[in-house]
């Protein structure tokens, strides 16, 4: 009898084992759960010299439903700025990536986390160049509705990483029309 209480308990013990690990293998997405970035999306916030910022945003899944796209186009101020963000994950490397290119330079971001709480944090290698205006950057995506979500753009001075609002811009949805 005790024998075949050990091999239960053994085998309860391996099913929670390979379940835990199962769940630990399983790759980040870029797609959080219970939210739809896909349509169009009126943005509204402010630039970090509290100057007005307004932005339309569109968003897709790409490559299979496996990758975000968000698109931005900013209409207020008309600087004419344009930008594409890929968000997917790197399975080399076991962790999220952004691609960001713009109209004005380009960009790599990561995430080791993932959407945690409905916020993904995205962020910039730290650089050490005394030169540079600022050591790291990152974006912090909140999904603050059903329909809303939030951007924010942060920036460190250092390389000890004290992080200081730059840009916030709050998302709606657009109707569809």
């Amino acid at each position: 009898m005790w024998i075949v209480h050990g091999c239960l308990l053994l085998l309860c013990f391996a099913a929670s084992v390979s379940r835990a690990l199962a769940q630990e293998k399983k790759p980040l997405s870029a797609i959080p759960e219970g939210f739809q970035f896909a349509g169009t999306w009126d943005c509204e916030g402010t630039f970090r010299n509290n100057k007005v910022h307004k932005a339309v945003f569109t968003g897709s899944l790409i490559l299979g439903d496996k990758w975000l796209e968000l698109s931005e186009q900013d209409v207020e101020p008309a600087t004419g700025y344009l930008a594409k963000y890929v968000i997917g994950y790197d399975s080399e490397q076991k962790h999220l990536v952004e691609f960001d290119a713009n109209n004005f330079g380009a960009a790599i971001y990561s995430s080791q986390e993932g959407w945690q709480n409905r916020v993904l944090t995205m962020t910039s290698p730290i650089s050490d160049d005394s030169k540079a205006p600022y050591a790291g950057n990152r974006f912090l995506y909140s999904i603050t509705g059903l329909n809303t979500f939030t951007v924010d753009w942060q920036i460190s001075k250092t390389a000890a990483l004290n992080w200081t609002q730059a840009d916030h811009l709050t998302c709606r949805r657009k109707a569809a029309q």
